[in-house]
C-alpha cells in the first residue's frame, strides 16, 4: 500500500519533477560548455621508507604502521604551504620573465584592475625572488607585497588555485608517491609537478638539517656528561691506588706507574667508543651498498668474478694489516703493498656490473673508498684496544700481587668494574653523536624523482555527456526525494491510500467535495435524470458505494460520529438517509448530538427526544409518532432535541426512547444517529451502547494530532460493531474515479 501511495504521490506532482529535471538539464548542458580544456602531468617520487636505509637513532622496529604515518607525513608536506607558496613564487616568476607565458593575460586588461593598476611587474620580480630566495611569505600589511598577493590570485597562481587542481597521494601498496596537476596549460602542468618535488626537497632538506643540528646539541651535550663521569671514575680509582700506597710494593706505587694505568684506561675507552662508532659507518655503508645492487638489479648483471675478487683482496689487506700494525706500523714496504691492495679492491668495486648509471657508479665508488678506510682505523683500532687490555692487564696483576690485603684487591677490583660501565656509556653516547652528525649525509638520498612529468599532448576527457546524464538523474531523483520525504512526514488524510496508511482504519466509502451552493442535498443525491446513460454524478456514485457497504454490514442501528467537530456527519448522515430511501428503505434519523442540534435545526424537527419517556416495556408506536417529525424526503423521518450543555445520560429520561430500537425497526429499515465528538465530548461512548454498528467519519481537511490517533484507538476497541470510516471532502484527483 505505501509504494502505491508514493507512486501517486510522484504521479500527481510528475509535472514539477519532470520540470525539475529539465531545469537540471539545462544548467548541465550550460555549464559543460563553460567548462576549461583541462591537461594533466604527472611526476613520481620514491620515497626509500620501505628500504629501512635512513640512519636512526633508535633501535625502533620500523613497521606498516609507523610506514603509513611517514607517508601521510610526506604528503602533507608537500602539499603544505610552505612548499606551495616557493612554487607559486617560481610560477609568478617564469611570467614575468619572457618565457612563453601559461596565462594568456594582457597587460592591459591588468592595469585595469584597480588594485594593480601601480604595480612595478620589474619590481615585483626582484621581491619574489628576495622571498623565494629567502623562503619567506609575502606580508598583507605591506603594500607593496599585498599587491603582489593580488597578482598570484589574479594569475591563479596563489595557493589556494594550486590546491585545487594539486592532487598528491600514495600508490597503493608501494614506496611511490604520484603528484597530478589539472591546468589549461600542458606546459603548466609538466612544471608544476616537476618543479614541485625539487622545492618539495629543498623544504625537507633544510628542516631535517635544522632537526640534525638540534639532535646534536642535545647529544653532544650527554657526551660531555658521560665523559666527565668516565674520568671522574678513573680519577676515584687513582686516589685510591695512591692512599692504599703504604700496603703495596713501592716500585708499582710509583707516581709514573699510577699515571701509565690512568692514561692506559682513558685511551682503551676512547679506542673502544670509537671501535663501535667504526662498526656502525660501517654497517651503514653495508646497507647501502647493498640496496645500491638491488636498484640496479633490473638492469644490471652482477658480476660474480669482481665479487669473488673484492672478497680476495679484502682477505688479504686484513691479514696484511695486522702483520703492519704488529711491527709497529712503520714498515714502509707493507704500507706499499697495502696502499696496492686498496687501489685494487676499489677497481673492483666500480666495475661491479654492467650497465650501470654513471652517477650510481660514482656514489658507489665514493662508499666503497670510506669503506676501505673505516675498515683501516677499524683494524688499527682493535690493535690499539688489544695493546692497552695487555698493558693493563699486566698492571693490574702486578698490583694485585703486590697488595698486602685482600680488602684493597677486591675494590680495585670494583673500580674497574665502575669504570668499564662508564666506558660503555661513553661509548654509546658518542655513537649516537655520529649517527647524528650523519643523519644529513648518506650516501644515497632517500627521495628519488622516479618518473618526470611531460607536457600531455591531449586534454582530459571533459565528459560533458556524463555530467548532462547524472545532472538530470540528479534532478529527477531530488525532486523526487523531496516530494517523498514530504509525504512521509505528511500526517494529513487528504487520500484514501494516506487515511489507511496513518490510521490503519476499515475504509468503507469516500466521498468528494462538491460545491452546494445553487443545490440542496435532496437533489444531489436523490434528483435522477432518466437521461443521463453515462451516470457522470460521481457524488451521487459514491455515495450508492457507501450505500452498499452499510447495508452488506446487516447494521440497522448505525451512530455517526468524528474525532474532531466540522468533520461533515450531519451532512453525511442526512445524505445516507437519502441514499438509503433511494432504495425503498425507510429511515428515522435520531439527532443525539446535544452539543450541535445541526440535524433538528436543518430538517425542522420537533425537539422532542428529552422529553419522551415510557413507563411499559413496550412502547406504545403511536406515542412515538408524535415525537416523530416528516421531512421532505419520502421514507426519511426524524426525531429531534433541544441541544444542550449535557450527556445523554445526563438528560435523557430512564426510560427514554433509545431503549425501544427493537419497537423502532419493527416499523423503519433504518435508525441513524449522530453523535457528539469524540476528542472533546464522551456522548459517543455513552451512545455506543444502543447501536449496531458505529461509523467514523473523518475530513480530508484534517491532519492527525495525539488525540486523534488516541480517539482512533477507540474506533478499534469496539470490535464487529464497528463498520469503517468514511473520508469525507475527498479532491477527486486523490479519488482517480472514472466513470
Amino acid at each position: 500500500m505505501d509504494f502505491t501511495y508514493f507512486f501517486r504521490i510522484l504521479t500527481r506532482n510528475k509535472k514539477i519533477i519532470l520540470g525539475a529535471s529539465l531545469l537540471a538539464l539545462i544548467i548541465s548542458v550550460v555549464f559543460s560548455f563553460q567548462m576549461k580544456v583541462l591537461y594533466k602531468s604527472q611526476s613520481q617520487i620514491s620515497t626509500g621508507f620501505t628500504f629501512s636505509q635512513e640512519i636512526k637513532l633508535s633501535d625502533n622496529v620500523f613497521d606498516l604502521g609507523q610506514i603509513d604515518i611517514k607517508f601521510n607525513n610526506v604528503i602533507e608536506n608537500i602539499k603544505s604551504p610552505q612548499v606551495l607558496n616557493l612554487l607559486s613564487y617560481q610560477l609568478m616568476i617564469r611570467e614575468l620573465s619572457g618565457a612563453t607565458p601559461f596565462r594568456n593575460i594582457d597587460v592591459a586588461e591588468l592595469k585595469k584592475n584597480k588594485k594593480l593598476q601601480s604595480i612595478d611587474l620589474g619590481l615585483a620580480k626582484k621581491i619574489l625572488l628576495d622571498k623565494y630566495d629567502s623562503t619567506l611569505f609575502l606580508k598583507p600589511t605591506v603594500e607593496i607585497e599585498k599587491q603582489l598577493l593580488e597578482l598570484l590570485d589574479y594569475y591563479e597562481f596563489d595557493i589556494n588555485s594550486i590546491s585545487e587542481d594539486l592532487q598528491v597521494s600514495r600508490y597503493p601498496r608501494s614506496d611511490y608517491i604520484n603528484i597530478e596537476f589539472l591546468s589549461t596549460s600542458p606546459e603548466m602542468s609538466a612544471f608544476v609537478v616537476n618543479h614541485l618535488i625539487t622545492e618539495f626537497d629543498g623544504y625537507y632538506n633544510r628542516m631535517m638539517s635544522s632537526r640534525s643540528i638540534e639532535s646534536m646539541s642535545s647529544v653532544d651535550s650527554i657526551v660531555r656528561i658521560k665523559k666527565a663521569d668516565l674520568d671522574n671514575r678513573i680519577n676515584d680509582k687513582n686516589m685510591f691506588l695512591q692512599r692504599s700506597s703504604t700496603s703495596l710494593d713501592p716500585n708499582i706505587v710509583a707516581s709514573s706507574k699510577l699515571n701509565q694505568v690512568s692514561s692506559y684506561e682513558s685511551g682503551m675507552a676512547d679506542e673502544i667508543s670509537r671501535q663501535q662508532s667504526l662498526n656502525y659507518q660501517l654497517e651503514q655503508i653495508d646497507q647501502q651498498l647493498k640496496q645500491m645492487s638491488e636498484v640496479q638489479s633490473s638492469t644490471t648483471t652482477p658480476a660474480e668474478g669482481n665479487n669473488r675478487l673484492y672478497s680476495e683482496l679484502k682477505r688479504q689487506y686484513n691479514e696484511l694489516n695486522d702483520e703492519y700494525v704488529k711491527k709497529g706500523s712503520s714498515d714502509p714496504a707493507i704500507k706499499s703493498r697495502l696502499a696496492e691492495l686498496e687501489s685494487r679492491m676499489r677497481q673492483s668495486v666500480t666495475t661491479e656490473g654492467v650497465g650501470v648509471a654513471v652517477n650510481n657508479s660514482s656514489q658507489k665508488a665514493s662508499l666503497a673508498q670510506r669503506k676501505i678506510d673505516l675498515e683501516a682505523s677499524l683494524r688499527s683500532s682493535n690493535s690499539k684496544i688489544s695493546f692497552y687490555r695487555s698493558k693493563l692487564g699486566e698492571a693490574n696483576a702486578t698490583i694485585i700481587q703486590g697488595s698486602s690485603s685482600n680488602k684493597i684487591a677486591g675494590q680495585l677490583e670494583q673500580f674497574n668494574k665502575e669504570i668499564e660501565l662508564a666506558t660503555a656509556e661513553y661509548t654509546n653516547a658518542k655513537q649516537r653523536m655520529t649517527a647524528a652528525a650523519n643523519m644529513g649525509e648518506t650516501g644515497v638520498s632517500n627521495f628519488k624523482q622516479t618518473l618526470f612529468g611531460q607536457p600531455a599532448l591531449k586534454p582530459e576527457p571533459s565528459k560533458k555527456l556524463l555530467i548532462i546524464i547524472l545532472a538530470t538523474i540528479s534532478g529527477f531523483l531530488i525532486s523526487s526525494l523531496v516530494f517523498l520525504i514530504i509525504a512521509y512526514f505528511d500526517q494529513s488524510i487528504r487520500s484514501p491510500l494516506q487515511f489507511q496508511r496513518l490510521t490503519g482504519l476499515n475504509l468503507i466509502g469516500s466521498i468528494n467535495y462538491i460545491n452546494m451552493e445553487g443545490t440542496t442535498l435532496k437533489d444531489a443525491i436523490t434528483q435522477i435524470d432518466a437521461n443521463d446513460a453515462n451516470r457522470n454524478n460521481i457524488f451521487r456514485e459514491l455515495f450508492r458505494k457507501l450505500r452498499y457497504e452499510i447495508e452488506s454490514s446487516n447494521k440497522r442501528v448505525i451512530l455517526f460520529t468524528s474525532t474532531e467537530p466540522q468533520q461533515g456527519k450531519t451532512t453525511l448522515t442526512q445524505c445516507v438517509a437519502l441514499s438509503l430511501s433511494l432504495s425503498s428503505k425507510k429511515v428515522l434519523i435520531i439527532d443525539t448530538n446535544f452539543c450541535n442540534n445541526d440535524l433538528t435545526v436543518y430538517l425542522k424537527a420537533k425537539p422532542t427526544l428529552e422529553r419522551f419517556s415510557s413507563s411499559d416495556a413496550k412502547v406504545d408506536f403511536k406515542k412515538v409518532e408524535q415525537m416523530i417529525s416528516k421531512t421532505r424526503v419520502q421514507n426519511v423521518d426524524i426525531i429531534g432535541c433541544r441541544g444542550g450543555d449535557y450527556t445523554p445520560s445526563e438528560i435523557l429520561p430512564k426510560n427514554h426512547i433509545l431503549n425501544y430500537m427493537n419497537e423502532l425497526l419493527e416499523h423503519y429499515d433504518y435508525v441513524l444517529f449522530e453523535g457528539a465528538p469524540l476528542n472533546g465530548f464522551t456522548d459517543t461512548r455513552e451512545l455506543a451502547q444502543y447501536a449496531d454498528g458505529i461509523v467514523a467519519i473523518f475530513s480530508a481537511k484534517l491532519t492527525l494530532t495525539p488525540i486523534d490517533k488516541e480517539s482512533i484507538k477507540y474506533f478499534k476497541t469496539v470490535g464487529p460493531k464497528f463498520i469503517g470510516a468514511i473520508l469525507n471532502q475527498v479532491d477527486p484527483d486523490e479519488l482517480h474515479f472514472k466513470s
